[in-house]
C-alpha cells in the first residue's frame, strides 16, 4: 500500500520553501540521492509558484499530495479557483519537465488545475 501524504498550503510565495522542505525529506526518507532530492526540490518550487502565479485573489489554498514508493515519488499538486492563461512558452513548466521523468499539467477547466509529476531513482530508470 501506497503512503499519502497531502498538505494544504496558503496561496504565498512564503509557504514554497515549507513544500520544498516537506519534498525533500520524504525524498531522503526514500532514499534519493543528493541530486535526485535537488531535482525533486526544484520542480515541487517551481510547480508551487506556477499555482501561485496563476491563481486569482479568491483563492487562499492549493494541496499536494506526495506518494512515495520503493523506488519513486509522485506528486501531485491540485488547486481550485480562477486562473489566469499560462503562457505557451512558460519557462518554468519546461524546467520541471527537464527535472521529473514524468509530468502533466491539466488545462484550467472551470475552477480545477492539476499538476503531476514523477521521479524515479536513477538507477529504477536505468532498468
Amino acid at each position: 500500500m501506497t503512503e499519502h501524504i497531502r498538505l494544504s498550503f496558503p496561496v504565498n510565495a512564503a509557504y514554497v520553501s515549507s513544500a520544498r522542505l516537506t519534498a525533500s525529506s520524504i525524498a531522503n526518507r526514500i532514499r534519493f540521492d543528493i541530486d535526485e532530492i535537488e531535482d525533486i526540490k526544484t520542480a515541487v518550487s517551481e510547480a508551487c509558484t506556477y499555482i501561485i502565479k496563476r491563481s486569482s485573489s479568491r483563492q487562499n489554498s492549493f494541496e499536494i499530495c506526495f506518494m512515495p514508493n520503493i523506488d519513486e515519488i509522485n506528486v501531485d499538486i491540485v488547486a481550485y479557483g480562477e486562473w489566469a492563461e499560462p503562457q505557451a512558452d512558460e519557462m518554468s513548466l519546461m524546467m520541471i519537465s527537464a527535472l521529473v521523468d514524468e509530468f502533466s499539467i491539466s488545462k484550467p477547466q472551470s475552477d480545477k488545475i492539476s499538476i503531476t509529476m514523477s521521479k524515479k531513482h536513477k538507477e529504477s530508470s536505468l532498468i
